[in-house]
């Protein structure tokens, strides 16, 4: 029997396939219509419509392996591994140190309070390489906050100072709170690094690893929990780490070609819980402001508790990953072994739009060409949000969009 064909059907079926090729495959992003879900006071376009950019989730990898839906995406450059000997550079800032040896010492990750609003301002945050702000329900992030090498050395010598001078936070670095389960994908990132937390729920500690419980000073003030630079320099020891293993991060002071004008950036979790970074032209960096809980989407600047300076970052990093409920208190968050996602570089003024991946365990930023993107020479503080979020590149928000759940 010969097979007979349908002209018309043919081309429908053409033309869906067409359309769906072209839509939002994974790692890609759609634009959609904005729709304000609290006011914004700082940071708005004047004139002009918004854009507002949603990113399509991507389906789940296996570790080192791409989606089977996912085109070929185009892997970032790798740079060859130095000899340890002649690294005096650390890996996680692209600054030079005076001391290579610190550079063996083991990096400290430790859970950082950021409600109730009662703990801010926080202690200690402007000698962390890294912050990570990740979600933990109910509108509410928390941060991670790593602490490596010379700048552990220096958290010391100020708190050390402060003690003397009878002022000043009770300890280094906190208010330090809960561990949650996504910090263990952090901390694949930053390998041999000790992670500090004030405790967990059993479901999520069975899920930590090198873990450290710190305990408060006062039972009736849950921001009494905190580390001091004693503990933080003997986790960190002389651990004989080798910093090469670290590499994966490109530095320049020079910003990269392309991007645009921002020099404003607004995270909205929900009206309760804004975070904002305005870039301060003059130190070239991205100083933070927060809101204070009362829905007026207000921002206010924040300082580090432990010097009373101005609270900033070099870059700030927004990475979208797959956020996924658990339990109405714990959410995995996919961020180790995973490639070819969206992101936005925030640097000296001016944002692009990335891509990135922590395949090996290893961060790496790089452009729609696989080429390696540099961050500016410093601190960088990461935002991570889900897959539901959106940005408005008009007015420079990105609105946190819970995952769905079913609890």
């Amino acid at each position: 029997m010969k097979r007979r064909f349908y002209p018309a059907t043919m081309i429908l079926w053409i033309l869906i396939l067409s359309f769906v090729m072209s839509g939002c495959l994974p790692g890609q992003i759609a634009v959609v219509e904005d729709n304000p879900v609290a006011p914004i006071s700082q940071g708005s376009a004047e004139n002009g419509a918004s854009v507002v950019v949603q990113v399509a989730p991507l389906s789940e990898e296996r570790e080192g392996e791409p989606s089977p839906e996912t085109a070929t995406p185009v892997p970032p450059t790798e740079e060859p591994e130095p000899d340890t000997k002649d690294l005096t550079i650390n890996p996680f800032t692209g600054l030079p140190v005076e001391d290579p040896e610190s550079l063996k010492q083991r990096p400290i990750l430790v859970s950082i309070s950021n409600f109730p609003p009662s703990a801010r301002p926080q202690s200690g945050l402007s000698y962390a390489a890294h912050v990570f702000s990740t979600f933990i329900g109910f509108g509410m992030n928390r941060f991670l906050a790593l602490v490596y090498a010379e700048d552990l050395i220096h958290l010391a010598e100020i708190f050390n100072n402060r003690l003397a001078d009878g002022g000043g936070p009770e300890y280094a670095l906190g208010p330090v709170r809960s561990g949650r389960v996504a910090f263990e994908d952090i901390k694949t990132l930053y390998p041999h690094a000790a992670l500090i937390t004030a405790g967990a729920s059993p479901e999520v500690l069975a899920q930590l690893s090198n873990q450290t419980s710190v305990y408060g000073s006062d039972d009736e003030n849950i921001n009494s929990t905190g580390v001091g630079a004693d503990a933080l320099s003997q986790l960190a020891g002389a651990a004989g780490i080798d910093p090469s293993k670290f590499i994966s991060l490109i530095f320049d002071p020079e910003p990269p070609e392309g991007g645009f004008e921002a020099e404003f950036l607004r995270v909205v979790y929900n009206y309760l819980n804004q975070n904002g970074w305005q870039y301060d032209p003059a130190s070239g960096r991205y100083l933070r402001l927060q809101d204070q809980a009362d829905g007026s989407g207000d921002l206010f600047p924040m300082t580090d508790a432990l010097t009373g300076d101005p609270l900033g970052f070099d870059n700030v990093l927004v990475l979208w990953a797959q956020h996924t409920y658990v339990s109405p208190t714990v959410i995995e968050i996919n961020l180790a072994y995973v490639w070819d996602h969206f992101g936005l570089l925030y640097r000296d003024g001016k944002v692009y739009e990335v891509k990135w991946a922590t395949r090996n365990g290893k961060l790496t930023i790089y452009d729609a060409q696989g080429n390696p993107v540099p961050l500016r020479p410093g601190q960088t503080w990461f935002e991570v949000v889900s897959y539901q979020s959106t940005w408005d590149k008009a007015k420079s928000i990105v609105r946190f969009h819970e995952p769905p759940s079913d609890f």
